[in-house]
């Protein structure tokens, strides 16, 4: 998740059940963001005890596959759980207007001419005012800062040819197995020389010597270390974004300046051009993986005008723009402030932070690195060090995506793969 946190707390691993706030203590966003995130945890984890890895209740069951054509097919209304995690399609709709897919229906996502499997894809993204403005509390005024954000159940139906007598589970997940990457990455900390001639901005012995942050460090393209893949970091979870206009060429405009100086977008940084299109198929590397990074050149204060070194596409999304509730949602746009780096044995980042990636062991493949995949620690000044619990290394924090299998269609017949349950639920009782 992009959002501006403190830090990320939860780990299920201590098995804690609750947060209790102290009387006359300073509130802090991370104590109840890992409230939310215990009491989620449980949820979900009792729902997949119950049912399985996924099923549907059978008076609502949903993401049935039907109307067979050459032009797709449709996903029936309906919920359905993934790995606990509630997934709901509120109406009918066919495989190209799903609402978080921009189906291609001409190249990416053509379906294939023989039999395939149809199956469910769930995860969760980080969603703020920038991408809903209906999230703003206009009474705090236009340009006030955010007071808090959501995450969002994401899902597409994709589907994957299928051989001759193959398992269509198995297909599944020889295709997206494992659920992340298995990259490996370490962080460490280590005296900044250029910090030593000024004794007063950290204790003589720190070996961070930055301000509180929470830094992030995601894969941009994917692959292994051999292939070229490559990262990016910010010191603030990458949640720095702006919404813009594109006004052509190298020419951004910002539809509303930065709250303060802290976000404030400068000449120098380097940024990304992303819209939902981009974003929720950032994965699949389609219509584009990560996009290339944009130095800023210049900004004009009074127009709220950006200028890039170079000129960002904008590839338009393949369908219709997806509908809500609220109807057309046009595409937007937005700036994320970045900070580019390749991987190499030993990375510093800033400030004494230093990061590895690690090799795989002697005759083990080599660690593939997911678009997306990303890892988040804290650094603290009071402590001159970062916040590193994992001294073997640790694999990606996420982003972890969910499969089920729906359907395997051959011609025009469609045969289920859905499980549902009783409701209540009476089996083994």
């Amino acid at each position: 998740m992009h959002g501006d946190f403190s830090n990320i707390t939860f780990s299920p691993d201590r098995s804690y059940s609750t947060v209790f706030d102290l009387q006359g203590r300073v509130g802090l966003d991370a104590n109840r963001n890992e409230q939310t995130a215990i009491l989620l945890h449980y949820l979900r984890t009792a729902m997949a005890d119950l049912v399985g890895p996924y099923a549907g209740p059978a008076t609502s069951l949903g993401f049935e596959i039907s109307d067979i054509g050459t032009g797709g097919f449709s996903i029936g209304a309906g919920r359905y759980y993934v790995d606990g995690i509630l997934v709901e399609n509120p109406a009918k709709v066919t495989y190209a207007e799903q609402p978080h897919a921009y189906i291609d229906l001409d190249d990416a996502d053509r379906l294939p001419s023989g039999s395939y499997v149809v199956y469910l894809k769930v995860w969760e993204r980080h969603v703020t005012e920038v991408e809903d403005p209906s999230l703003h509390e206009p009474a705090l005024g236009l340009h006030q800062p955010d007071s808090a954000s959501r995450a969002q159940v994401v899902w597409q139906v994709r589907a994957l040819p299928l051989k001759s007598r193959q398992n269509p589970v198995h297909r599944i997940a020889a295709e997206h197995a494992p659920d992340r990457g298995t990259g490996v990455l370490d962080v460490r900390t280590s005296r900044d020389d250029s910090s030593a001639d000024d004794p007063c901005t950290a204790s003589p012995d720190a070996s961070y010597t930055g301000e509180n942050q929470l830094y992030r460090v995601e894969i941009r393209r994917g692959g292994t270390a051999a292939d070229g893949a490559t990262f990016a970091w910010s010191r603030d979870n990458g949640s720095v974004i702006h919404p813009v206009r594109p006004l052509g060429g190298t020419k951004m405009r910002l539809t509303s300046p930065a709250r303060d100086r802290h976000t404030a977008l400068e000449p120098g940084h380097w940024v990304e051009v992303v819209d939902d299109a981009i974003s929720l198929r950032r994965d699949l590397g389609l219509p584009a993986g990560a996009p290339p990074l944009h130095r800023i050149d210049d900004i004009d204060p009074d127009t709220l005008t950006v200028i890039l070194a170079t000129t960002p596409t904008h590839p338009s999304p393949p369908t219709a723009t997806p509908t809500s509730a609220a109807g057309t949602t046009p595409p937007r746009h937005r700036l994320g402030r970045r900070d580019p780096d390749h991987g190499r044995p030993l990375d510093p980042l800033e400030h004494g932070i230093e990061i590895h990636f690690q090799p795989s062991a002697a005759r083990e493949p080599a660690h593939e690195y997911r678009c997306g995949d990303h890892w988040t620690f804290a650094a603290r000044r009071t402590l001159g060090t970062a916040i590193w619990p994992y001294p073997g290394g640790s694999g990606p924090h996420g982003v972890r995506y969910h499969l089920a299998p729906l359907a395997v269609v051959a011609g025009s017949k469609v045969s289920p793969l859905r499980t549902s349950f009783a409701v209540p639920l009476t089996s083994g009782v």
